[in-house]
């Protein structure tokens, strides 16, 4: 089902952000400035929309790896459930530098925490000391609060799905160095300060829980 104008407007997903902290880059997806505050063309958002969602659709149809990455604490819990539903890793705690341009190293911290959760199934486990299982589960659940949305991840992420692109800066600059290697989509605001291609971004309200909900329910599923 294509992206309506009024849902857009629903979801308040058109809301920018105040004039003095927009970029100039942004304008073009600009419909207006009213009071102070950035109004994004609901129709820009629309298409750009149905370009993200294009995307993820040939890569899950391909059999891609696709990660998607927020910080924002606001949609912690929900962006994990909202993954798993629509089949896709994760990164909602901390992005760790390197994580995409040494991705080798750090799928030797992904297997490790899935050979701990082997081993705490396993008779060994319950054969060491209450102490020692405290431990071992404390260690193991200060890895797994990072990492556990990308346990499944078998390789680097084919399609990269990139939450505020200014918070993500560093992130962006990994994207940029891969390029030709994976593929991204940028949601950003009006303060993104990058020139990036048209249908590989949505500029949008990310500083509110209802837009951002909606914006990436959209993309995904």
């Amino acid at each position: 089902m294509s992206v309506s104008v009024q849902d857009i407007v629903a979801a308040q997903a058109h809301i920018g952000t105040l004039k003095n902290e927009a970029h100039p880059k942004t304008s073009k997806y600009w419909s207006e400035v009213t009071n102070g505050l950035v109004v994004i063309n609901p129709e820009v958002i629309a298409e750009q929309l149905e370009n993200a969602k294009k995307k993820v659709a040939e890569a899950k149809a391909a059999g891609k790896e696709i990660l998607v990455v927020c910080e924002k604490k606001m949609y912690a819990s929900e962006l994990e459930a909202l993954a798993e539903k629509a089949g896709v890793s994760f990164l909602n705690y901390k992005v760790s530098g390197g994580f995409l341009t040494n991705f080798d190293t750090y799928k030797k911290r992904i297997d490790s925490i899935n050979e701990m959760v082997k081993f705490m199934d396993s008779e060994a486990y319950t054969s060491l000391t209450k102490k020692e299982q405290l431990v071992y589960k404390r260690n193991f659940d200060r890895a797994n609060k990072v990492y556990k949305g990308v346990t499944k991840l078998k390789k680097r992420p084919e399609l990269v799905i990139i939450v505020d692109g200014n918070m993500l800066s560093t992130l962006i600059d990994e994207v940029e160095n891969l390029k030709g290697k994976l593929e991204a989509i940028v949601v950003a605001g009006t303060n993104f300060s990058r020139y990036w291609p048209e249908d590989e971004i949505v500029t949008t309200n990310i500083n509110s829980y209802q837009a951002l909900d909606f914006v990436l329910k959209t993309i995904l599923l």
